[in-house]
């Protein structure tokens, strides 16, 4: 007369919806259970139970559960107020705990330990190793080994179940301790907590098994996210080739038609200055496209720490308000990287930090090795990120630039083409003072 558990298909690290809406049914089912029990045994068996206060048992069952119903369908509603004075992690263990509590009562009032549905202790202590955590599970497991040991002394007799050496001293009667007795407590005691250890082993593999299996399928996304980002980017890059390319004839045509005719000096230094961004764009393209060579599998290749700081600076706009800080100790440590890819990473970071500074104020860029890699630090002196901003920095496609200043993709690349290397990025701002990035990348990148 316990209540049937049958384990959840899903494994969860805390009770979450799911499982407490397959709990919602499983406590329907033991109640129709028990009602059924009851009337096979009062009718069918002709055994004389008192009945009015296992219905009564019965009834807080259902009462409980009906409470728990109504409780859900407001969550499953969307309002927060039914679980704002007790969490849904804490709701499905006390239901756990008063279930353990009645099924005692019902064994205390049928024989005890004597009767057959006192295994049914086994099972509340299986299910809560599977659901619950492992401190409300041993907590579920001692509650047990109490309620067993407490029908091993007091229970209220039925002669049909006066089993030899388990049969419990009624009320006003003096307990007593028998060896089977003592050996039954302890064989459950053992028993149930061999399988909660087992269980909550199991589950608890599952659940790192999950999570790795998330984070490798957060990963792979990321991956693809980023070479469809490179290949758009190579896209680009060649549908621009052509235009630019018919552009810098004309200009080379125009200015040598200025230096033969009476051209103004103002129009031949318009020329000057539409080869030279002429020649930006081009540097700009060929980093596009190599960055979208890594994304297809760009080489690994030695280089030093010095070299790959200055690789860092090709190209970045205000390069000359960068101070580069190197510790000489570390200026030769050697690491396998995409050198392009990985300095597009940093540069990134460097040309946020340069656009962030005002006033002309010089951006420190420092590296340091160690046996595990390089630990790299770009400091500006900026109006800083407040904290709200901090949080999604990194977000593909937000930005608080300018319009036409950036797409915020720069540091969404940056720490994907890290996490791939195998390193990490972090930030420590402070408004009104300016930001410290620091990337961590390894000597060399893990196995795909």
């Amino acid at each position: 007369m316990a209540i049937p558990t049958l384990l959840p298909q899903q494994v969860h690290p805390r009770p979450n919806l799911a499982t407490a809406i397959w709990f919602l049914h499983l406590r329907w089912v033991a109640v129709a259970g028990q009602l059924l029990t009851m009337l096979v045994v009062v009718f069918g068996l002709k055994v004389k139970l008192p009945y009015v206060e296992l219905l009564v048992l019965i009834g807080i069952t259902a009462c409980t559960n009906l409470v728990f119903w109504w409780w859900l369908r407001s969550l499953h509603r969307g309002g927060r107020s039914a679980a704002d004075w007790l969490p849904l992690p804490q709701v499905i263990p006390l239901l756990m705990v008063l279930d353990v509590l009645i099924l005692t009562g019902m064994l205390y009032l049928t024989a005890g330990i004597a009767n057959p549905f006192s295994m049914f202790y086994f099972v509340n202590v299986a299910v809560a190793g599977a659901v619950l955590g492992p401190a409300w599970a041993w907590s579920i497991w001692a509650l047990t080994v109490v309620g067993v040991g407490m029908l091993l002394v007091r229970a209220l007799p039925l002669d049909v179940l006066a089993a030899a050496g388990l049969h419990a001293a009624p009320p006003g009667a003096t307990p007593e301790w028998t060896i089977p007795k003592l050996g039954f407590l302890v064989a459950f005691a053992t028993c149930s907590g061999v399988i909660l250890y087992f269980i909550t082993a199991l589950t608890g593999e599952v659940r790192r098994r999950e999570r790795a299996l998330q984070e490798a399928e957060e990963a792979r996304l990321r991956n693809r996210q980023l070479e469809s980002l490179a290949t758009l980017a190579a896209g680009a890059a060649h549908e621009l080739a052509t235009p630019l390319s018919t552009i810098a004839v004309v200009a080379s045509e125009l200015g040598r038609a200025l230096e033969g005719a009476a051209g103004t000096e103002s129009a031949r230094q318009d020329v000057r200055l539409i080869r030279s961004e002429l020649d930006a764009c081009r540097q700009i393209l060929d980093r596009m496209m190599s960055a979208a060579g890594e994304a297809a599998g760009e080489q690994l290749s030695s280089v030093t720490l010095e070299d790959f700081l200055e690789e860092t600076l090709v190209g970045l706009r205000g390069a000359e308000r960068v101070r580069l800080d190197l510790d000489p100790a570390s200026a030769s440590s050697v690491a396998e990287l995409p050198i392009q890819a990985a300095a597009q990473a940093v540069r990134n970071l460097l040309q946020n930090a340069v656009d962030a500074s005002q006033n002309s104020e010089e951006v420190v860029l420092s590296g340091v090795a160690d046996d595990h890699g390089w630990t790299i630090t770009v400091q500006d002196h900026g109006p800083g990120i407040p904290a709200d901003i901090l949080e999604r920095v990194g977000e593909p496609f937000f930005t608080t630039k300018e319009p036409g200043r950036g797409m915020g993709l720069g540091l969404y690349l940056t720490k994907n083409v890290l996490q791939r290397l195998g390193g990490s990025l972090q930030f420590d701002s402070q408004v009104g003072v300016g930001t410290i990035v620091v990337a961590r990348i390894p000597s060399s990148p893990p196995p795909a």
